[in-house]
C-alpha cells in the first residue's frame, strides 16, 4: 500500500504537494537530473564536465532547431470585372509582350499576310486541292516550297535521316503552335532568290552557324517573328493557349510525384490515346542543293528524300506526300496541301507595262509618219487605250516615265515596219496590240482582287466579337431568357 501511495505520487506531483511542505515542494520543481560529459583536449588529456537540465534543453535547441511557421499565402484580390477584362479585345502591345504562339489555321490568306509581316516580298501562298502531278506543274514558277498539313501522331513518324550534314537551313519547333511560321521559315530561308527583308535576313545571318535545335530555339524567343504570327491573336486564343500549356505542366507534375507501386512494377501496356488528342501539324518540302528535302521542325534532323533535276523537284515531293496520307487513310482524311510560288503579280505588272509600252511606241512612230490623219482614224476606231492616261497608270503600279523609258526589242520594231504601210494597217495593227495589253489587265486586276479577298478573311480573322458576345449573354440573363433558350437548345 505504501509502494503504491508513493508510486502514485512520484507519477503525479502536483497532486500531492500540499502548502505545508513547501521546501520539499520547491526542490521536486527544480531541474536535479545532471549529465557527466567527457573530452579529450589536443594533447590527449581528458576533462569532464556536468551538463544540467538547462543545457540539455538548449544543446536541444541548437541540434533540432524548430522550424518556422510557414508565411500565410498572399491573398489576390481579383477584380469584379474578371471578365470583362478576359473578353476585352487585344491591343498590339498586349500581343508583343505575350510570350505564347497562338494555333494558326491552313489558310492561305493568312500565310501571305505573315510572309508580308515578315518582310518577304513577291511570295505566294496558294492552296491545291490534289497531289496529282498536273497540279503541281500547272503552279507559278518557280515553286519554292510545299506545306503539308496533318494530325499529328507519334507512332506513325517516319525515321529521320542518319545526318544533318547538307545546304540546308532547318530549325526544330521550341514551341506550341509554332510549326506553321517554322514551316514558313524552312522553305524562305532555303532560297537566294527571294527577298527575305532586313529583319529576317539579320535573323538568318546570326543564326546560320547555329544547331538545329539552338536555331529553332532563338526562332522560337524571336520577338519580331513571334509577334508577327500572332498578329491574327485574339483575346480568346492566348488563354486557350495559356490554359492548354498550364494542362500540360499539370499533368506532367502529377504522373512525374505519383508514389510508384508494387502493382505499378509490373509492365503495363500505355493507354494509347485517341487520334482526336493530338494536333494537327505543319511540315515543309524545300529543294535545295540539288536534293529535296522534308522539313519536320518536330524532328531532330532534316530529311533527304532524293535528287532532281531542272525545276522538277515536286516530282521527288508528291510520293512521298501520297505516302503519308496512306498511312493515316484509316483513321482520318483531313489533310492540306500548300504551295509557296512566286507572286504572278509582278510579272502581271512586267507584262502590263510591255503591252501598253508597245502600243506607244506605235503611236509615236505613226504620228511621227502620218500626222493628224492617224490620229483622226484612230479616233473611230473601236481599239482605244491612251497610254498616257496616269489614273489608268496608276491602276497598274506604272507611271509615265516607266513607259517613255521601256526599252523596245528590236524583234517589235521590225514587226512595226511590216505591218503599218498604210495608215488603215496600223490602226488594224493596234487593235491586236489593244486585245492583247487588256488581256493582260485583266490578268493583273483578278490577282490584285483575289489580294483584296486576302485582306478581307484576315480583317475577318482579326476581329474579336467576344466583348460584344459577353454582353449580349448578360442582357438575356438579365431579362430572364437565357435560362429558357439553354433549356429549349437542351
Amino acid at each position: 500500500m505504501h509502494l503504491r501511495s508513493r508510486h502514485l505520487a512520484n507519477a503525479t506531483p502536483e497532486n500531492s504537494l500540499s502548502s505545508s511542505n513547501p521546501r520539499r515542494s520547491e526542490r521536486l520543481t527544480k531541474s536535479f537530473i545532471a549529465v557527466r560529459i567527457r573530452q579529450k583536449t589536443a594533447d590527449g588529456k581528458d576533462i569532464a564536465h556536468k551538463m544540467g537540465h538547462s543545457d540539455q534543453e538548449e544543446t536541444k535547441q541548437r541540434r533540432n532547431p524548430k522550424r518556422k511557421a510557414a508565411a500565410e499565402p498572399q491573398s489576390h484580390v481579383l477584380p469584379d470585372s474578371l471578365l470583362e477584362e478576359a473578353v476585352k479585345p487585344i491591343c498590339s502591345d498586349d500581343i508583343g509582350e505575350w510570350d505564347g504562339w497562338i494555333e494558326l489555321e491552313s489558310e492561305p490568306a493568312f500565310f501571305n499576310t505573315i510572309l508580308k509581316g515578315l518582310g518577304v516580298n513577291d511570295v505566294k501562298v496558294q492552296e491545291l486541292f490534289t497531289v496529282e502531278q498536273d497540279s503541281l506543274d500547272i503552279l507559278p514558277k518557280p515553286v519554292y516550297g510545299l506545306i503539308f498539313l496533318f494530325q499529328y501522331a507519334p507512332g506513325l513518324d517516319i525515321e529521320e535521316a542518319e545526318d544533318e550534314d547538307g545546304p540546308v537551313w532547318f530549325a526544330n519547333q521550341t514551341t506550341s503552335n509554332a510549326c506553321a511560321t517554322v514551316a514558313l521559315l524552312n522553305i524562305v530561308m532555303n532560297h537566294d532568290s527571294i527577298d527575305l527583308g532586313s529583319e529576317l535576313k539579320t535573323f538568318k545571318e546570326t543564326t546560320f552557324q547555329m544547331s538545329t535545335a539552338v536555331r529553332g530555339y532563338e526562332l522560337g524567343r524571336n520577338k519580331f517573328i513571334r509577334k508577327t504570327h500572332n498578329s491574327f491573336a485574339r483575346r480568346m486564343d492566348c488563354l486557350n493557349a495559356d490554359l492548354f500549356l498550364e494542362n500540360e505542366a499539370s499533368d506532367s507534375k502529377s504522373q512525374k510525384h505519383t508514389p510508384a507501386t508494387r502493382v505499378m512494377s509490373r509492365k503495363k501496356k500505355p493507354k494509347k490515346r485517341s487520334g482526336n488528342d493530338y494536333g494537327y501539324h505543319f511540315i515543309a518540302y524545300v529543294p535545295s542543293g540539288g536534293f529535296v528535302w522534308e522539313l519536320d521542325g518536330l524532328c531532330g534532323k532534316p530529311r533527304k528524300l532524293g535528287s532532281f533535276e531542272d525545276d522538277c523537284w515536286t516530282n521527288v515531293a508528291r510520293p512521298q506526300i501520297e505516302a503519308r496520307m496512306l498511312q493515316y487513310e484509316e483513321s482520318q482524311l483531313s489533310f492540306n496541301l500548300l504551295s509557296l510560288c512566286q507572286s504572278p503579280i509582278q510579272k502581271y505588272r512586267k507584262s502590263v507595262l510591255t503591252a501598253i509600252a508597245a502600243v506607244h511606241y506605235l503611236d509615236a512612230q505613226m504620228k511621227m509618219h502620218h500626222g493628224d490623219a492617224y490620229g483622226k482614224l484612230l479616233s473611230e476606231s473601236d481599239g482605244k487605250l491612251n497610254t498616257e492616261d496616269s489614273q489608268l497608270l496608276a491602276e497598274y503600279d506604272l507611271k509615265l516615265g516607266d513607259i517613255s523609258t521601256m526599252v523596245i526589242s528590236n524583234a517589235f520594231k521590225e514587226k512595226v515596219q511590216e505591218h503599218t504601210h498604210t495608215i488603215a494597217d496600223a490602226v488594224a495593227f493596234r487593235y491586236g496590240l489593244v486585245i492583247e495589253a487588256q488581256a493582260t489587265m485583266g490578268e493583273y486586276r483578278g490577282e490584285f482582287m483575289a489580294a483584296m479577298v486576302d485582306e478581307e478573311r484576315v480583317a475577318a480573322r482579326k476581329k474579336d466579337y467576344g466583348s460584344v458576345l459577353h454582353k449580349w449573354i448578360c442582357k438575356l440573363a438579365e431579362k430572364e431568357v437565357l435560362e429558357d433558350i439553354i433549356k429549349i437548345s437542351s
